[in-house]
């Protein structure tokens, strides 16, 4: 078995072997996965969807995003739709994409039992869509996941219009993978929270047999990312940090009390 040098250092992942055969791969493992979570995954988004933190969510979108009338938003990995359903609620015109066909399904019904007017679209790496197509483009907890992160962060910017924004947010999901000590902490917290009523998901060792092969689990954000794209060209860049208490009830709170989520702001330049 060939192991990282991660593994041989520090023995944190357990005999997991990394994958032989590249993106392709990977990116079938979390569609099988996501085709397993997609009813929980939707539970939980739609929880979130009649909470009393659906406006901070909105209010953190809508300011950063520099809402105008009738903007073209495109939503990237949409999973159960939240961010599509709040943006086609506002009245703009929403963009829902997806590589998993399970999430949209959920989407769609989402979607049909809260009245939004959304276009979903299935997609792979690439967006089957023109550059400077969209006035603002928003994706939550989907970054970490990309197989070629250089590459496609840059691909998805390029298809603001100039003078548009970007907003992701995300979270070091993985960083326990990397850190022993920090894996010890966080199956002691799994612990406490199954104990309080949380929840966790019973296979979610299959996503961190895949993640142990995903760049971004071995970035340090969000620094990585502010290095990242101050080398781009043309786009200007801001990150608000530690955001838990703003956008999570206090269940959700103890649940990713070790995974603080940030948001990353891009701006394409006129």
């Amino acid at each position: 078995m060939a192991f990282t040098l991660l593994e041989k250092q520090t023995g944190i992942y357990r005999g997991y072997e990394p994958c032989a055969d590249g993106s392709a791969v990977l990116e079938s493992g979390m569609n099988n996965y996501w085709q397993q979570r997609s009813s929980s995954y939707s539970d939980q988004n739609m929880a979130q969807l009649f909470s009393e933190k659906r406006a901070a969510w909105e209010n953190l979108i809508f300011y950063h995003g520099n809402e105008k009338k009738n903007m073209n938003i495109l939503d990237i990995g949409t999973g159960p739709g939240f961010f599509a359903i709040i943006s086609a609620l506002r009245g703009h015109r929403v963009t829902a994409a997806d590589m998993s066909p399970d999430m949209l399904e959920k989407a769609r019904e989402n979607a049909e039992k809260t009245g939004a007017d959304i276009n979903f679209v299935q997609v792979g790496r690439t967006l089957p869509f023109e550059d400077e197509s969209f006035d603002l483009i928003i994706s939550r907890d989907v970054t970490w996941t990309l197989t070629e992160p250089e590459n496609q962060l840059r691909h998805w910017a390029d298809k603001l219009k100039k003078g548009g924004t970007m907003l992701y947010f995300d979270a070091e999901w993985y960083y326990y993978l990397r850190n022993g000590e920090y894996r010890r902490l966080w199956e002691e917290k799994r612990k406490d929270i199954i104990e309080k009523g949380g929840f966790v998901y019973s296979k979610s060792e299959n996503l961190e047999r895949l993640a142990v092969d995903l760049p971004m689990t071995y970035r340090t954000r969000p620094i990585w990312d502010r290095e990242y794209w101050a080398g781009q060209d043309g786009y200007t860049f801001d990150v608000y940090e530690n955001l838990n208490s703003y956008v999570y009830n206090e269940k959700e709170q103890m649940q990713y009390e070790m995974f603080p989520e940030f948001l990353a702001v891009v701006r394409r330049e006129l």
